[in-house]
């Protein structure tokens, strides 16, 4: 259904902002939103699954070595770590840090971050999406 699908959340000082996208066929975009929306929805309402937050902390501990794979990559992490006064130990710290979260703290987290509704602009010209007020 769709060639591609990322998220990425972007800390700022007083909000973060949570930026999803997804590459899709023009008859496939209203279906594709469709289920990202439904997932959204039942995180929110639910949150994730025991089974969810293990592969979640296993893709977390085990994805951050290949993003420091050049010194740009690695000059960048050690920036934004400073920026956000994280430590000189953190990348030690780092995988302890997630094994903490529980699955009641990630619970609690998806209904603060993902319970207030979803903003989707599609850019194209999609099929079988309309404008929905208020959502």
């Amino acid at each position: 259904m769709a060639y591609g699908i990322s998220d990425s959340l972007v800390w700022l000082n007083y909000s973060a902002l949570m930026l999803g996208h997804t590459a899709t066929r023009a008859d496939a975009t209203g279906k594709t939103l469709e289920i990202i929306e439904q997932e959204i929805r039942r995180l929110a309402e639910e949150g994730p699954t025991e089974d969810e937050l293990v592969k979640a902390k296993s893709y977390l501990k085990g994805s951050f070595v290949l993003g420091l794979d050049t010194s740009s990559r690695i000059a960048a992490q050690l920036v934004q770590m400073q920026l956000d006064d994280l430590g000189m130990d953190y990348i030690e710290r780092r995988s302890g840090l997630i094994d903490a979260v529980t699955l009641s703290d990630a619970k609690r987290v998806a209904k603060r971050l993902l319970d207030s509704g979803l903003l989707v602009t599609v850019v194209g010209r999609p099929e079988g999406v309309v404008s929905k007020e208020g959502g």
